[in-house]
């Protein structure tokens, strides 16, 4: 009876939303769009940002070791991709409404225990597990899959438009969450957090998430006719674009996804890295931690940025090419920073690396929807992430376990500079797929 008047409820809205998408001038994949730049800003800032921040004071009152403090944020990013597969068979049977609903809240509560920590097993259990399973089923791969359902044209713009959203909430939080931790403690500072991302992600989520266009009677792009129409008339001459959906057996044969993977791999290892030791760094420089976090969220801004220009290059050049001048750029930053010992340098970093990384996370997202379709892009996205978060997990707890034993930073950085070099050939082998002509 209760899940009867539950679906009844549902379809309801559905029917409610359906009418009122028809009567709405603006397309309402626009409201999917700045739905996600929302979670992206809370999320992004709250969670995948914040942690460095944090790390200074938290273990200097728990008592843990960089290298131990962070496996925290490792079981978070693993989980994000152990659990790719499961989210994307969820999202096929749920949707996307409920899955991110319950995930951002679920994630909120793992913050806000956060400000109850006083041993490193309790950092493991409520940001590690609960956190990172929360954002599992909200953040990353329910908004990519939502703008590849909702967009075809403009997929590129849309996905990074979304995606800056971690950026621009991360250059505006960083600085002042360095602010709250000196003045209210590390302890309310999560509270706060907690209360963003339940305000900001989990409630707007429950309210405006539909993962297709279909769901309220519309189709991609906003069009008015069958899907297929919406696509650019030059579209096939571009083979960067895909105008037909590949099955999933067929797409795991190719060697562009397994690019795609390598590269997101080494782009991740780096972010990860700078995310949780690049504070910490600093301050051990002399800065001070207002000063070092405000680094973070320039680097923040600056990776919207290049999330957003990435978008819309990736619309008019193959985003092969641009992901290997992003990641010489990246490699370059990494060199420039290791070698800093002045403010401007540190800029040229934060501006340089920033902007790379940025547009990497939203090249390689147009380049799985471009090259094989949007119906079996969750699963071929969720077995990106996979990989890539695994190896990602490992950086920032290599990095704190090298730093504790050699009291510096040198190893783990010029190892991302060289998983950087190793991205941008990966990106130049990701070549177009090519279907293998029926044989007869």
């Amino acid at each position: 009876m209760l899940s009867c008047a539950s679906d009844q409820v549902i379809n309801t809205e559905n029917n409610g939303l359906n009418m009122a998408a028809k009567r709405r001038k603006i397309f309402y994949g626009w409201v999917i769009v700045a739905l996600g730049f929302m979670v992206m800003v809370s999320t992004g800032s709250c969670v995948f940002y914040s942690f460095g921040i944090f790390l200074k004071p938290m273990i200097a009152d728990i008592g843990a070791s960089r290298g131990t403090a962070t496996i925290a944020y490792s079981i978070m990013m693993a989980i994000q991709g152990l659990l790719a597969p499961m989210v994307a068979s969820l999202i096929g049977k749920f949707g996307t409404r409920r899955l991110m609903a319950a995930g951002l809240t679920l994630a909120a509560i793992g913050l806000a225990l956060m400000s109850t920590a006083t041993q490193t097993w309790q950092l493991f259990l409520f940001f590690g597990v609960l956190t990172g399973t929360g954002v599992a089923l909200g953040h990353f791969l329910p908004l990519s899959t939502m703008a590849t359902f909702w967009f075809a044209r403009k997929r590129a713009l849309v996905i990074g438009l979304i995606m800056a959203g971690a950026g621009a909430g991360t250059f505006i939080m960083a600085p002042i969450i360095a602010y709250l931790i000196g003045h209210i403690g590390w302890r309310s500072t999560w509270l706060v957090l907690a209360g963003i991302v339940f305000t900001v992600a989990a409630i707007p989520s429950a309210i405006f998430a539909r993962t297709r266009p279909e769901d309220v009677g519309l189709l991609p792009d906003g069009g008015q006719s069958s899907p297929l129409e919406h696509v650019p008339v030059n579209i096939d001459k571009n083979p960067s674009f895909m105008v037909d959906d590949w099955d999933i057996k067929s797409a795991l044969k190719t060697p562009a996804i397994w690019m795609i993977t390598i590269l997101n791999s080494a782009n991740v290892f780096s972010m990860m890295m700078m995310n949780n030791h690049q504070v910490a760094h600093l301050t051990d420089l002399g800065f001070s931690p207002v000063i070092a976090a405000s680094t973070l969220g320039i680097l923040g801004g600056v990776s919207a940025i290049g999330r957003v220009s990435g978008g819309a290059l990736g619309q008019k050049i193959p985003p092969r090419y641009l992901l290997a001048i992003a990641f010489l750029m990246e490699a370059i930053a990494l060199v420039i920073f290791m070698n800093a010992h002045t403010t401007a340098a540190i800029y040229a970093y934060v501006i340089l690396f920033g902007f790379a990384a940025g547009s990497i996370v939203v090249l390689h997202i147009a380049m799985i929807g471009n090259y094989y379709g949007a119906k079996g892009y969750a699963f071929l996205a969720s077995m990106v992430m996979v990989v890539t978060t695994i190896i990602g997990a490992g950086s920032p707890v290599f990095g704190g376990y090298v730093y504790d034993a050699l009291q510096s930073y040198s190893i783990p950085f010029y190892t991302c500079a060289g998983a950087s070099v190793i991205g941008g050939i990966c990106a130049l082998l990701a070549r177009p797929p090519k279907r293998q002509a029926p044989s007869r």
